[in-house]
């Protein structure tokens, strides 16, 4: 089986969920590979600029004219010789006698290999001029080519990953993807030599969905004899949609859509048997040759599946009823303490949706051999300075932490569980002891008001001193949730396949009051200023651990 992560999303880390699915099926004596197309993408649209800068002004010109009037035509043009990552073909052909080829690295290669360079996370401001450089230049490129790729978003005009008929389009029509001559060289590259008879397309996240549609297209074209799966997180989601037809959603481009945890869909399919998820370690061999965007190894982990609180109002975990499966703590960490050790790792990201208390009470517990970081909850655990300074000592970098509202009513109002006091404490402890805090915030939820918005304002105003970093964010009605029937107008946005529902908000504060309050009230607030200033851009918390804190 060929296991493919398409574009276009953050790769500072290899795709996690590939790799247990690797570890699994070799396991069962299945042979495999994996395949990133998200890292490699951004290679290829970098080479594609530097094939084209290599070019002879009358060919550069005629290069540029035929990709953006024919950008799905990958007929073998004079243009399409000098197609990306096949630098050995590209590079002698364009060359003529007299021609002025420059060896020096283009702007935007030399911001990405920046991002490889732990000086550049010394500096706030050039780790953004790195960050935000490659970034408009992956935009540039892609563009004429058919959609806009960052190195976190993907957008066609046109078409929208949210709407059935634009992505049945997308796969019909594949050549117009950006994407489609990496895909017809890199696909057949995989799958030679290889008695590959399925392909598994993970969909995890919406930027991905357009881009794997058009490779689902493709296979479907040239090798009608292999199945196509689609898994992963976005496709789990929309299963969970009432009503969701996946067979029309994907316009039969898939022969199974297998939603929830890869390794028991898949077992289930293939009839191997009952599985334990967490028996395993992640099998990262396939990306060893590929070069993540971080200044060292960033090793992908995850403890747990699911959330074990799973009470909160509108949490997806809760509407698509994930069950919350845990490993055995002792065991989850010598596992990961190997890990590290074998694949060098300077950086351990815990993917759980929470890092359970017993789990940070194990990773307190002489630590992993290596830094590391990830989300937890406000909990009396964390409130201990004693405990906090521990998990300093045992490598913990930064937690990631849903504070959502610094108003006590509108926390109780979502089912949180969590209260302020025990915030406040947490925010001192974790400050004491030198663990950066990432701080996620929901504006707009049907409970609060623009007098609790002050309020969480204030809250976190009088905090800034122990806050490295913030994420906010306005609130989305989740299509499945009960608060749907009650404040929920029936109309999606943008299409059909949409996790969210317009809504009403019964104090008349709506996402234009919100966004205004944002702009003009919170964010001029002096020590929340300071805060966002320091947010990566781009990169967001995946690059936070590297970047200097309040201290800093």
């Amino acid at each position: 089986m060929l296991l493919v992560h398409p574009p276009s999303v953050r790769t500072v880390s290899p795709p996690l969920a590939l790799a247990r699915l690797a570890a699994f099926l070799r396991d069962h004596g299945r042979e495999v590979r994996s395949l990133d197309l998200a890292r490699e993408g951004i290679d290829y649209l970098l080479e594609l600029d530097e094939a084209q800068g290599r070019l002879p002004d009358t060919a550069q010109a005629k290069a540029t004219r035929i990709s953006r009037e024919h950008p799905g035509d990958r007929a073998p043009t004079e243009s399409s010789r000098t197609c990306p990552g096949d630098r050995a073909q590209a590079e002698p052909s364009c060359e003529r006698p007299g021609d002025r080829v420059s060896s020096k690295p283009s702007r935007e290669r030399r911001f990405l290999e920046s991002l490889y360079e732990l000086r550049t996370y010394a500096d706030a401001s050039r780790h953004a001029r790195a960050a935000i450089g490659v970034n408009r230049a992956l935009k540039r490129i892609s563009t004429p080519l058919g959609g806009e790729a960052g190195f976190a978003d993907y957008r066609e005009t046109g078409r929208s990953p949210l709407r059935t008929a634009d992505l049945v389009d997308a796969a019909r029509r594949w050549r117009t993807s950006p994407w489609a001559a990496l895909y017809e060289r890199r696909l057949p590259e995989a799958l030679s030599g290889f008695d590959a008879r399925a392909v598994g397309i993970s969909v995890g996240f919406l930027s991905q969905a357009l881009p794997a549609m058009a490779l689902a297209g493709y296979l479907r074209e040239t090798r009608p004899d292999l199945e196509l799966v689609a898994g992963g997180g976005l496709v789990t989601s929309w299963s969970s949609k009432p009503g969701f037809d996946a067979r029309a959603a994907f316009g039969g481009f898939f022969d199974a859509v297998l939603p929830g945890r890869g390794e028991e869909t898949l077992a289930l399919r293939l009839g191997l048997g009952p599985v334990d998820p967490f028996a395993l370690a992640p099998d990262f061999s396939d990306f060893s040759g590929l070069r993540y965007l971080a200044p060292g190894t960033v090793t992908p982990w995850n403890l747990s599946f699911g959330c074990p609180w799973k009470r909160c109002s509108f949490c997806p975990e809760r509407t698509e009823d994930s069950p919350y499966a845990a490993a055995r703590a002792a065991d989850a960490i010598a596992q990961l303490r190997t890990a590290a050790a074998r694949e060098g790792s300077g950086l351990v990201h815990l993917t759980d949706n929470e890092i359970s208390p017993r789990h940070l009470r194990a990773l307190a517990d002489g630590g992993i051999g290596a830094p590391w970081y990830g989300f937890a909850r406000f909990t009396p655990l964390l409130a201990d300075p004693g405990f906090c300074r521990t998990l300093a000592t045992s490598g913990c970098v930064m937690l990631q932490l849903g504070l959502e509202s610094g108003d006590q009513r509108v926390l109780d109002a979502m089912r949180k569980g969590t209260e302020l006091r025990v915030i406040d404490a947490t925010l001192r402890s974790l400050a004491d002891a030198g663990i950066k805090s990432y701080v996620y915030l929901l504006f707009g939820t049907p409970s609060e008001d623009r007098d609790a918005a002050l309020r969480t304002r204030d809250f976190v105003a009088g905090r800034a001193g122990l806050i490295d970093f913030v994420n906010v964010a306005i609130f989305n009605m989740p299509v499945g949730s009960p608060e749907a029937a009650l404040h929920g107008d029936g109309a999606f946005y943008e299409g059909d396949l949409s996790l969210y529902t317009a809504f009403e908000h019964p104090a008349g504060w709506n996402r234009g009051a919100v966004r205004r309050f944002l702009a003009s009230e919170f964010g001029s607030e002096p020590g929340i200023a300071a805060i966002l200033e320091r947010n990566p851009p781009v990169f967001t918390s995946s690059h936070a651990p590297f970047l200097p804190g309040k201290g800093g």
